[in-house]
């Protein structure tokens, strides 16, 4: 029986394998203890059709989850495509089967466009008259001349778009966002700033770098200046709007100052908040730039209106309590050893009750919209906690600053912490809800923040690196995965000090 289990278990390695060399950068395959996989394919020419299979650890005795991922097809083909590719995996039973179950999934995609084909082309009756034909001749060429006399302008490109923000000194180039078609997560949208935009044959490959062919909109801030899509260009105004850039950037600061929304503007460029909160996670952190995008939480005086109308930054988060007393003992410690050298920092600790690894920020505009990511995160409960199977424990040690003002305990793990979190994401982007994360993903549990009072009161921005240089080797403690958490960002706590929480996922 032994045996038997091992020659399964070969055979489905060798599956995936063969798969990721079959479908090369359009297959994602996700291994994890207990040998299960998540396999996600996207074949290039089936355009935007994709499929996921959660595959069980008992495949190919039982049969994997089919989830078909398609903006284009309708509920009825879906539904008729899963049936039929449900049929097809039940006879495939014992054996495995997910290269088979894709090209059945193309060949039926294929018969079901060329029967659509053969249906537009057989609406008419009986032949036409060569009179009736004539007639149809001449008004086809009298619609082609008109179309012709009313020729679309020509429309500005991507790339057109992209120069002008890099080297027009009036714009603003971390105001925009470039929202882009990702081939196995849809559209996604990434800060400007985030991507590398020299050639993609001389960046390496830790670089994020998108095709121009792929970019389908800009926005400045919350505001879309350009869509291939809509044919909208309000960056150059090619398409006959009339408006430029210029005008929707002035525009947009007009009605920011009639709102009392702009305050921020007139700090003295200063890019940290006034307040004492103690979340850290809209902070944008840039591996390997000078990049030194920072934002911290809503001011003191942040209503609740305002905080569903600001979007233009994240408000919720998805993140690891800090559980184990040992850590929050260790980190009091040294938060304590900070104040006895520098008190004026009280309002600028994280208290242990709110200690916390930021998994990823999201922009969640309504109450609806939190209540559908609270619904959507039980829904994968199961998915999350066969990741996790084997167990992750988060090793913190020593300490380090993201631009000298935001103190931090350094988070040490294995890749498949990695792993879960870029699935989580991946998930939370399949239900099109709004991932902020701007750049690359730094485990990190937050200690201390700066914020504006404190800062003029202390006559630097910057944390004194004499207070924490003792600490760079200090140990904290480990913490185990036991369940995460979606947080408002908003100013009100639980009773324990935590974060208020519209949902909670026990991964035990």
């Amino acid at each position: 029986m032994a045996g038997a289990e091992t020659m399964s278990n070969n055979e489905v390695a060798q599956e995936m394998a063969d798969l990721k060399t079959k479908y090369g950068k359009y297959c994602k395959v996700i291994s994890h203890a207990g040998g299960t996989y998540i396999v996600d394919i996207m074949p290039c020419d089936l355009q935007d059709v994709g499929f996921k299979f959660p595959v069980p650890c008992n495949y190919p005795a039982v049969i994997p989850q089919i989830i078909i991922k398609s903006s284009t097809m309708t509920a009825l083909d879906k539904e008729q495509l899963l049936k039929h590719l449900t049929s097809v995996a039940d006879g495939l039973q014992g054996s495995v089967m997910i290269n088979n179950l894709v090209e059945a999934a193309r060949a039926w995609i294929e018969q079901k466009n060329s029967e659509k084909g053969t249906d537009a082309t057989a609406q008419s009756g009986k032949p036409e008259s060569k009179k009736a034909k004539n007639k149809k001749v001449k008004k086809t060429k009298k619609i082609t001349e008109d179309i012709t006399d009313e020729k679309k302008p020509s429309m500005k490109t991507a790339e057109d778009v992209i120069s002008r923000i890099l080297w027009d000194d009036n714009l603003p180039s971390d105001a925009f966002v470039v929202g882009y078609i990702d081939r196995f997560l849809g559209i996604l949208e990434k800060s400007f700033t985030a991507f590398s935009w020299e050639d993609l044959a001389s960046v390496d490959y830790n670089v994020l770098a998108v095709p121009k062919h792929r970019i389908q909109y800009f926005k400045y801030k919350d505001v879309t200046v350009w869509d291939k899509t809509q044919r909208l260009d309000n960056v150059f105004g090619s398409t006959g709007s009339k408006l430029t850039i210029l005008d929707v950037m002035g525009k947009y600061e007009d009605e920011l100052a009639r709102k009392g929304l702009n305050e921020v503007a007139n700090n003295e460029g200063e890019d940290y908040d006034d307040d004492g909160s103690d979340s850290d996670d809209d902070i944008t952190v840039t591996i390997g730039t000078v990049s030194e995008n920072y934002n911290a939480d809503s001011d003191d005086d942040a209503t609740e209106d305002s905080f569903w109308t600001d979007k233009l930054r994240p408000n919720h988060f998805i993140a690891v309590r800090i559980t184990n007393s040992d850590v929050v003992s260790a980190v009091t410690d040294m938060q304590d050893a900070i104040l006895e050298v520098e008190p004026r920092y009280a309002p600028c600790i994280i208290p242990g009750g709110a200690l916390h690894v930021t998994l990823c920020v999201l922009r969640l505009d309504s109450p609806e919209q939190v209540s559908n990511a609270s619904r959507m995160l039980q829904s994968i409960q199961s998915e999350l906690k066969a990741l996790i199977s084997s167990g992750i424990t988060l090793q913190l040690e020593g300490v380090d600053t993201f631009f000298k003002r935001v103190l931090y305990a350094k988070v040490h793990c294995e890749q498949n912490f990695l792993d879960f979190v870029e699935h989580l994401k991946m998930c939370l982007s399949q239900e099109g809800l709004e991932i902020k994360d701007a750049h690359e993903f730094v485990p990190h549990m937050t200690l201390m923040k700066t914020t504006r009072p404190v800062s003029r009161l202390m006559g630097t921005k910057n944390i004194d690196p004499s207070l924490y240089e003792c600490f760079h080797s200090l140990e904290f403690g480990r913490q185990n995965i036991e369940s995460i958490h979606l947080c408002s960002m908003a100013e009100s706590r639980q009773e324990d000090g935590f974060y208020l929480t519209p949902a909670s996922v026990n991964l035990q």
